[in-house]
């Protein structure tokens, strides 16, 4: 209760210094703006918080930040641009065998990237691995090589063929270390800077 009735009193200290900052004797106007992600096609609002711009580490994207990308083509491939970007980071996800299985490590987790890319010009092949997950400590970590038919839904489509105006959307999993999470998640083709994303 204390600290509710000093929130109160912050508050009503606010309101006063606002209201008396008009200079005129009118009530000064404050604009706030409040913004919602919604992703496309969708109408319903999802439980988790709405990660803002604000969010992301230095030189990393906010989730469901959208970056764009181009490859110049060469002798055997044609020239594509696109964007890409990053929905969600869930950890841990179930599955009938344990990341520490997979790894040989105790204490090892699934964690689940979703992902999403889309083509504006010309046409690519998706790919998980381009994909990591990086630490605090500097560890990066690839996706499991291995899919089981119980990891989440949708997952990311390997050597799906997407074209102008399509886009491929799913989900990634790791092997992770249960007791840590990652920081961020990079994107990284050698005909592309890497692309950062924090994540929550």
């Amino acid at each position: 209760m204390r600290a509710r009735g000093a929130a109160v009193a912050v508050m009503a200290i606010l309101a006063t210094t606002l209201v008396g900052c008009g200079g005129s004797g009118e009530p000064g106007k404050i604009r706030v703006t409040v913004t919602e992600t919604v992703t496309p096609g969708s109408t319903a609002r999802t439980g988790s918080a709405t990660p803002r711009a604000g969010d992301a580490r230095p030189g990393s994207a906010a989730l469901r930040e959208v970056r764009k990308f181009s490859s110049p083509g060469d002798d055997e491939y044609e020239a594509a641009a696109g964007t890409v970007t990053v929905l969600s980071y869930t950890q841990p996800v179930p599955s009938h065998v344990s990341a520490a299985e997979e790894v040989g490590a105790a204490g090892y987790v699934w964690g689940a990237l979703e992902v999403k890319i889309c083509a504006t010009d010309g046409e690519f092949t998706t790919s998980s691995q381009p994909w990591t997950l990086a630490y605090a400590d500097g560890a990066r970590i690839e996706p499991s090589r291995t899919t089981y038919d119980d990891f989440p839904k949708p997952e990311y489509i390997e050597d799906a063929d997407v074209t102008a105006g399509d886009c491929s959307r799913g989900k990634i999993v790791y092997p992770v270390p249960g007791g840590e999470r990652p920081v961020e998640a990079i994107y990284s083709t050698d005909d592309t800077p890497a692309m950062k994303w924090s994540l929550p």
